[in-house]
């Protein structure tokens, strides 16, 4: 994944504030998961942050990729390394499909 800058807003308290991307903390309390869950995500590359470093920032895909990971966890009944296999051979559908 390429880096990329994207502005995010988030409403606090009635007052908009622009940050560069999305925290794991506030990744894992959009996708309503606990936090070691979301770093997990993180960690077998589920979702990829827009830079490398000690606190990764996400932009609004990573969200979307990452409740799309835990739908297909709870319903079917997968354990995470098997939901990372089942991303990737979605997204080589997509690519696939794409191209023709």
């Amino acid at each position: 994944m390429t880096p990329q800058h994207y502005e995010i807003i988030i409403s606090r308290k009635h007052e908009l504030v622009a940050v560069p991307g999305i925290t794991l903390s506030e990744l894992s309390r959009l996708c309503e998961c606990h936090l070691s869950i979301a770093r997990r995500l993180f960690s077998i590359g589920l979702i990829e942050p827009l830079s490398p470093g000690a606190d990764p920032l996400f932009d609004r895909s990573a969200v979307i990729r990452a409740r799309k990971a835990l739908r297909l966890k709870r319903d079917l009944g997968l354990n995470l390394d098997a939901v990372a296999l089942v991303m990737e051979l979605l997204d080589r559908i997509d690519d696939l499909e794409r191209r023709i």
